[in-house]
């Protein structure tokens, strides 16, 4: 397939550009920088200008594809001051609002929009099990991806198959959550953040790479939880780390302190969010790592 994904040189998107090319499908991107993006992406065929937050996608870039993956958003890894929030609002409302505004400009369109969106959609839910079809809970980042989904689903009025992505903590060898985690770690200092009975939904890079390659052959507009189907406590995740890296997990980090360094973004490392991906599973695909401790004995060896 011809593919078009945005957000490409991102953790995430290169190795869903590095998966779909191996696979043999045609990759194409849209960057804020070109230049940049063929420099760090020697597997895709075209890069093309775009400032999601600034204008449509172009036409002469969407015209002829097959498939959209659409990945682009500021990171929410950061304190949340006023304008890093405007930065993650925009970038995934505002900037999903102008693909789809490209989209409807252009003649020839493509078949399906893998447009991604976050847990976050759940809110902090305690021990409730959650689905696809649970619904949004409360706080920032779920409004934000109430906002986000509606946009993407505006392509379905324009013939598009659309199928969103509800992503967890994304575990990969090079970048992402875990690389965060590992220098503490390493230190003896990866026990539990607050009570550690918080939920945490994680997810293998290289699940998340085979679930974007699995959706570009959707036949129905769906949403699919992008997490493990066995979601660990965060207490559990810590004691699986330390033991993946030889090291003890018991020196915990407060509530308290985390929430005056990390803000807002505390809530996400704190929050509950027990999520199980029912639909997922119900269309076929199969997770080469659904338990966490063969997950990080792989990324971490």
């Amino acid at each position: 397939m011809r593919v078009l994904v945005t957000g490409a040189t991102g953790f995430i998107g290169s190795a869903v550009c590095e998966h779909l090319a191996q696979g043999g499908h045609r990759v194409s991107v849209l960057s804020r920088d070109p230049g940049a993006a063929r420099e760090r992406l020697a597997s895709i065929a075209e890069a093309v200008a775009w400032q999601p937050d600034a204008e449509p996608a172009p036409v002469t870039a969407i015209e002829g594809i097959d498939a959209i993956v659409h990945l682009a958003g500021e990171s929410v890894a950061a304190r949340w001051s006023s304008a890093r929030k405007a930065a993650i609002r925009n970038s995934r409302i505002l900037g999903t609002r102008n693909l789809v505004a490209g989209l409807a400009a252009a003649t020839s369109r493509p078949r399906v929009l893998v447009s991604s969106s976050a847990i976050g959609y759940y809110g902090d839910r305690g021990n409730d099990l959650l689905t696809e079809d649970s619904a949004p809970g409360s706080g920032f980042l779920a409004d934000v991806c109430r906002g986000w989904e509606k946009e993407a689903r505006a392509a379905e009025s324009l013939g598009l198959k659309v199928i969103r992505l509800r992503t967890g903590i994304v575990l990969g060898a090079d970048g992402g959550a875990l690389a965060q985690m590992l220098t503490p770690a390493k230190l003896g200092l990866g026990g539990p953040l607050g009570s550690g009975r918080q939920w945490w939904s994680w997810i293998h890079l290289h699940d998340v790479v085979r679930l974007v390659a699995h959706c570009l052959e959707a036949t129905g507009n769906a949403v699919y939880n992008n997490t493990s189907p066995v979601p660990v406590r965060q207490k559990e995740f810590a004691r699986c780390l330390g033991r993946a890296l030889g090291r003890p997990a018991f020196l915990p980090a407060p509530g308290v302190a985390l929430r005056i360094v990390l803000g807002g973004f505390s809530s996400e490392l704190l929050g509950s969010k027990r999520v199980i991906p029912e639909a997922t599973l119900g269309s076929g695909f199969r997770y080469r790592f659904p338990e966490l401790e063969a997950a990080l004995e792989d990324l971490i060896s």
